[in-house]
């Protein structure tokens, strides 16, 4: 075999190896910090992701019990949305809003963060209102990240508690991948929701650049075999 054809090969496959490896950590990073006060009380709360297009979204969630392939409950569960039952997650005026005067509210219900294609959250956080009240128990309640099919992710959940605790900041440690939804109790209303997490979206360069050195690698061996 010709050696510089050799060589010639080698570099395209390293680049085009290159490429893949570029386009499989490339992300875009999604940042949002959320007062939503600027908004008008009574708004759909998505109002206040406008500026972010379709990459998040709030929507009321279900729980529903996972079944086995007979149709019996295995014990554990699954969240989905379900506002077209319970209607939209809104942004109200609250006297209890850690700052300003609105508050991310679902009526006392469950409330879903939920994301267009999944993430890697490297840092969220929360408060939960100023009213002191909700849900009584000690550690009774937890924020968590859920899966692509609604189920937890484990070790993502974070026991607080709501009763007593005014203003409590919900923080979450560590990094979770492959979050599609993040799951708020209910009990409290929200305010100041701070988020930093990556989506995996491939870099258009890369891929044009795996292209462009595979459409070469197919040139040379037609090229050797005429």
């Amino acid at each position: 075999m010709n050696k510089n054809l050799f060589s010639l090969r080698s570099a395209v496959l390293a680049a085009a190896l290159a490429a893949s490896s570029v386009a499989a950590h490339a992300g875009t990073v999604i940042s949002a910090t959320l007062s939503f006060d600027d908004v008008a009380a009574g708004s759909n709360a998505n109002s206040v992701l406008a500026p972010r297009g379709s990459a998040l979204r709030f929507v009321s969630p279900d729980r529903e019990d996972d079944l086995d392939e007979y149709g019996s409950e295995t014990g554990t569960f699954h969240w989905v949305d379900a506002t077209a039952t319970y209607g939209e997650v809104k942004v109200i005026a609250s006297e209890f809003a850690v700052s300003g005067g609105n508050v991310l509210s679902n009526d006392g219900q469950h409330i879903l963060l939920s994301f267009a294609s999944p993430v890697t959250i490297t840092a969220f956080s929360v408060f939960q209102d100023k009213s002191g009240f909700g849900n009584e128990q000690t550690d009774g309640s937890y924020f968590s990240f859920l899966d692509a099919s609604g189920h937890e992710i484990a070790g993502s959940q974070v026991f607080f508690t709501q009763f007593g605790n005014p203003g409590l900041e919900l923080k979450s440690t560590g990094t979770f991948a492959n979050v599609s939804s993040i799951f708020l109790p209910a009990g409290v209303n929200y305010d100041n929701l701070s988020l930093t997490a990556v989506a995996a979206v491939p870099e258009p360069g890369s891929w044009a650049l795996l292209g462009s050195g595979l459409l070469l690698l197919g040139a040379m061996s037609r090229r050797r075999r005429f």
